[in-house]
């Protein structure tokens, strides 16, 4: 099992939107290492939310409800969440639970 850590945290060119490259393996252990420093990120109130999941290998639906619930968060304080570069693991676990007609995904 690969802790997950934020790699890096950024802004997109050109925008105001912060994009936070998250790094190793989401489960039920480590989802609640990474979850509050996401919601904090949520409730700043910026106007869009990505996250680089390229260097996720796999997210099991501890990682799903994750980001349902960072979802959640995000319409209740009128954010967009955005996942971005999601690998071929994680990828079918998303579309397996219908992430991705809830959370707008980029797939690799």
């Amino acid at each position: 099992m690969t802790a997950p850590s934020i790699v890096s945290a950024a802004r997109v060119p050109g925008t105001s939107a912060p994009v936070v490259r998250l790094a190793g393996e989401l489960d039920l252990y480590t989802v609640t290492r990474i979850e509050p420093v996401l919601v904090s990120l949520v409730l700043r109130g910026e106007e869009d939310v990505a996250l680089d999941l390229s260097g996720v290998p796999f997210c099991d639906s501890s990682g799903v409800a994750l980001f349902a619930r960072l979802h959640r968060r995000c319409e209740a304080v009128g954010t967009r969440l955005r996942l971005h570069a999601v690998p071929p693991g994680p990828a079918r676990v998303f579309r397996a639970l219908r992430l991705d007609r809830v959370v707008t995904c980029h797939f690799q």
